[in-house]
């Protein structure tokens, strides 16, 4: 399981930095998405399983929920990322050990997580109706 997370990591990022590392910093752009994605798959767990995830904050109706998404689902996976993948250049020993799939496990990653969320949500409201 160790090694898949690797290769998604370092799939991202060089699949960031052939496209757009010379137009961008290509750091943010692969840290914030998979973290986010990490966030969205414990989103779906915990959602399956009727488990409590989110801390309520009650500051501003409009952005209570995105307040807290980010300290439950965004912010611990970008911390425990950056110092995984990013801290002390980490990222250039994974790229000479690990194979770069062309972007591909990156994008099935994506959308096994944006899949997995949202495929159960449209089957119970169809099911919901019927």
């Amino acid at each position: 399981m160790r090694n898949i997370y690797y290769e998604i990591w370092v799939d991202a990022i060089i699949w960031e930095k052939n496209t757009n590392g010379k137009r961008r910093n290509w750091k943010p752009y692969t840290l914030i998405p998979i973290s986010l994605f990490q966030g969205i798959n414990i989103l779906t767990i915990c959602f399956w399983c009727h488990i409590p995830l989110f801390i309520n904050i009650h500051i501003f109706k409009p952005i209570d929920g995105f307040l807290s998404y980010s300290i439950s689902g965004l912010i611990p996976f970008i911390t425990l990322n950056y110092f995984i993948i990013f801290y002390k250049q980490r990222y250039e020993i994974l790229i000479e050990k690990y194979k770069y799939h062309n972007g591909k496990l990156y994008l099935w990653y994506f959308l096994f997580s944006i899949g997995g969320f949202i495929i159960p949500i449209v089957v119970g409201k169809i099911f919901e109706a019927l």
